[in-house]
């Protein structure tokens, strides 16, 4: 390698280092609480309140932390003969300080509060004297006070209950009917919030023992199934538990249930192995499946006289609904232990305001968190092997740079590629790191439904050969869109071809951000370096070296990643006990079922897998200019072939491989659940496995696998629009001067700079939900532009103006089928294709024109 890359290798030297420190003295620091806690303004009410409606309203004026009700000793405490007063008072906290709001009406402490489209349902409660059934709909008007409005009531009074709203509908699980402590109404009541006649019903019982101050929330299943989470709680009716010292204590619940509307269905889950149970406690949704669990009481001591009992714990436990399993964070607590009070949203944290701190004694303390995400920094040498592998990258490129002369060399390697470099490449063009970590990501959450998916990759292989190959190679042609103007007409190839290069540029920016998020959540990597680095390394060897250096970096970065992932199955394993300790645990848990029996348009059933995905791959493997580039890159038809079924046999097993990293790092996390970290997305678990337990040069080794999927998507993006750009759009229309071969690479620069850019700002600023609507929106193309191939190659009488009309048609049914119909989205490849196939060749039939040119349906194109 010449000197002048040594400036680059600084460079990437530099770039890796995290913030500022050398590559190679990385300060060791005490890893932060996963929580940062602070301290609200208090509520002006100097003693608290037990017991009120805790919420976060949201108005016209912005939103507003909402503390109603409640009770308290305002005199003096209980044990000195103080009185317990229920309150009508509100107080409203605009992010600055506290004001009175609007009395309510009537005293009433202990019921639920739950937030609703800015609203806040609050629900049940009462006074000394009874329970209520009563519902108040809490909202703010246009100048930002507080108003009441009756909701439906409950189909019983209660107190000292919980809720909590799943999915839309509103879930209740009743306690306490009225004064009388162990007057219990331990019923399920579920509202949907959707339904013309909005009302209570019954729902299945709670299979539980009776109890009140059960701590819930909602949180998804590792599906991703809304559910309702019920906690311990205090149990009525039972005889008090003896020590063998002979104190004696009331028991405390330490069952975890969780009930599903869907299924109408209550299942217990596993119990935290670590304490009896941590009542009237709050609880707060983390991540995609997690739950944090805070304070609680975890038993009341008989023998203690009241005033001399401590204060509740300020522990704090996370629950992971993934692999079943709860850990206490040693190493974070609470400011203050409290019970019997609400928590809600605020800001980009959450408050838990007043409540009580011991029996008989409230706070007005508001406590305000953030979740912390704390990262687990890679070891130099991880990034010396990272830094290494992309520099051998850019040394490829280089080394083809010299062997690039023609236009030809530039944007299909001089048809001079092997078909196992070509079958090489096709696999990492469409691996992206995406999957690269999602899959993995998947099995663990869930189990091996998707993985027969892959089965329609080597299904496609016949397909792709025999109808679609003689047109690619018997024609002259060097993108995939000039069939279609020769087939229909221009104006179809100029769709064709702007479709594949708007869907492209929107992958680029994604392939690159997602999985560079995941790594510096998860390792601290800056983002933007993870985000540069890729970007900038795949557009300088694409650049130099054409569409040789791409096809040959791909088939290095193949055999990084497949190493890569089989380095971390084998650790995986090994760190869960071995093989068959591994196995038997994933198949307890399910996260080995591949067969999902049953007829469903809706669920993700075996057939809607297996039809779904092959409708789905009509489109990367037919239309997708970035695959059938190197369909034509080959030195003839025969060895296009081997590439293809060279994709197809390496798709299959490879996919079941990176399921069986999942099931592996499921059963590794279950039985160390203290590793995972609260606010986890299924899509860190990989990278997080990696930075944690693989040794630094494994570590390296897997993380380049993840920057080397992230860079043959890219290259393969890039290099694939330059391509269409100039064959379908700049010699077509005469657009500009400049040669092919320069506008090639201008345009392929251009396109490293658009999606290196856009993945940078969608790290700078919150971009992802409009990029998720903009990808939505473009991926309404991909299945029209796969109908219009199948069209035009297996119909004879299909005309231009058929071809539009399914085209046009298939946009707007999928459209509405993505919007209006709950149709499992395996399956919308296949309406998307059907729709433009079967409009499309009635419209044909309908106008009665015959095609523009004869010859180019697979019964007629001509053998050679």
């Amino acid at each position: 390698m010449s000197r002048s890359w040594l400036p680059l290798l600084a460079w990437l030297a530099s770039l890796f280092c995290t913030g500022g420190t050398p590559l190679l003295a990385q300060a060791a620091e005490a890893p932060a609480p996963p929580v940062a806690w602070t301290l609200l303004p208090e509520l002006p009410d100097p003693t608290g309140v037990g017991g009120p409606f805790v919420s976060t309203l949201v108005g016209p004026s912005g939103p507003r932390l909402v503390v109603a009700g409640g009770a308290n000793f305002p005199e003096a405490a209980p044990w000195e003969g103080g009185a317990k007063v229920w309150t009508d008072r509100t107080w409203l906290f605009d992010g600055a300080s506290w004001g009175p709001g609007p009395a309510l009406p009537e005293a009433r402490a202990y019921g639920a509060s739950v937030e609703v489209d800015g609203a806040a349902w609050w629900i049940g409660g009462g006074d000394a004297a009874d329970s209520t059934d009563e519902v108040w709909i809490a909202r703010l008007s246009g100048s930002g006070d507080l108003v009441l409005e009756n909701g439906p009531a409950l189909p019983a009074p209660s107190q000292f209950l919980c809720a909590a709203k799943v999915g839309r509908s509103l879930v209740v699980l009743g306690a306490q009917r009225s004064a009388d402590p162990e007057d219990l109404v331990c019923a399920t009541w579920v509202l949907d919030l959707d339904a013309e006649a909005v009302e209570w019903r019954a729902a299945a019982a709670f299979p539980g023992r009776a109890q009140l101050k059960v701590v819930a929330t909602s949180q998804n299943t590792s599906f991703g199934e809304p559910a309702f989470f019920a906690y311990s709680g205090e149990i009525v009716g039972v005889e008090p538990t003896v020590e063998g010292d002979g104190s004696r204590h009331l028991p405390v619940s330490n069952e975890l249930w969780r009930y599903l509307p869907t299924s109408d269905a209550w299942e217990r889950l596993t119990s935290p192995p670590e304490n009896p149970g941590r009542s009237a406690g709050v609880a707060w949704p983390v991540g995609q499946a997690q739950i944090l669990f805070f304070s609680g009481v975890d038993q009341v001591p008989l023998d203690v006289p009241q005033a001399e009992r401590a204060e509740f714990p300020t522990t704090m436990s996370l629950y992971d609904a993934t692999i079943d399993a709860w850990h206490v964070l040693r190493d974070a607590s609470m400011p203050r232990g409290v019970v019997t009070t609400g928590i809600a949203r605020w800001g980009d944290g959450f408050a838990i305001a007043s409540g009580e701190v011991r029996p008989g004694v409230r706070t007005a303390q508001v406590q305000f968190g953030q979740l912390e995400r704390r990262s687990a920094p890679l070891a130099p040498l991880a990034y010396i092997v990272m830094v290494a592998y992309l520099l051998t990258i850019v040394g490829v490129g280089a080394y083809f740079a010299r062997k690039e002369r023609t236009e030809e060399d530039f944007f299909l390697g001089g048809r001079r590629i092997p078909w196992w470099a070509a079958g090489l490449s096709i696999y990492a063009t469409q691996l992206s790191a995406i999957t690269y970590v999602a899959i993995p990501g998947k099995a663990f959450s869930e189990d091996w439904v998707f993985a027969l998916g892959s089965i329609s990759l080597l299904a496609m292989a016949p397909i792709v050969i025999v109808f679609y190959l003689p047109f690619y190679r018997r024609l002259g042609i060097q993108t995939a869109y000039e069939y279609l103007e020769l087939r229909f007409s221009l104006s179809v190839r100029l769709f064709g071809s702007a479709s594949f290069m708007l869907f492209q540029v929107a992958r680029m920016a994604i392939v690159v951000f997602l999985p560079s998020l995941a790594l510096a959540t998860v390792t601290g990597v800056d983002i933007y370096a993870c985000i540069a680095t890729i970007g900038l390394l795949a557009t300088i060897y694409t650049v130099i070296g054409g569409f040789a250096a791409v096809v040959w970096t791909d088939v290095v970065q193949v055999f990084v990643l497949l190493g890569g992932v089989a380095v971390a199955m084998f650790l995986a394993v090994r760190g869960a006990g071995g093989f068959s300790e591994a196995l038997s645990v994933a198949q307890e848990y399910g996260k080995t079922r591949a067969i999902a029996p049953g007829f469903s348009w809706v669920d993700s059933a075996t057939w809607s897998v297996l039809v779904g995905g092959l409708f789905l791959q009509f489109g990367p493997y037919t239309a997708d200019q970035a695959v059938v580039q190197r369909y034509l890159s080959t030195p003839d038809e025969k060895s296009a072939a081997r590439a293809i079924w060279l994709n197809g046999l390496l798709s299959l097993p490879m996919t079941f491989v990176f399921f069986g990293v999942g099931s592996a790092l499921f059963a590794y996390f279950r039985s160390a659940p203290a590793l995972l970290e609260p606010g986890l997305n299924n899509d860190e678990i990989f990278p997080l496995f990696i930075a944690l337990e693989l040794p630094p040069l494994l570590s390296g080794l897997v993380l380049a696998g993840i920057f080397a999927a992230s860079m043959s998507s890219l290259d393969s993006s890039m290099h694939a629009i330059a391509t269409a750009w100039t064959n379908d759009w700049h010699d077509r229309l005469g657009i500009g001067k400049a040669s092919r071969l320069e506008t090639g690479r201008r345009v392929t620069l251009l396109m490293g700079i658009v999606g290196t850019g856009a993945a940078l700002s969608m790290a700078a600023a919150d971009l992802m939900t409009l990029y998720d609507v903009f990808q939505r929106v473009l991926g309404l193309l991909i299945s029209p532009l796969a109908g219009l191939f199948i069209l035009g190659i297996f119909t004879e009488r299909a005309t231009t103006r058929g071809a539009w009309a399914g085209t046009l048609t298939s946009i707007c049914v999928l459209a509405y089928v993505q919007d209006q119909t709950p149709l499992n989205f395996m399956l919308y490849g296949a309406v998307g294709t059907l729709t433009a196939v079967l409009v499309g060749y009635a419209a044909s039939v309908a106008f009665g024109a015959q095609p523009r040119r004869q010859g180019l349906t697979w019964r007629t194109l001509p053998k050679v």
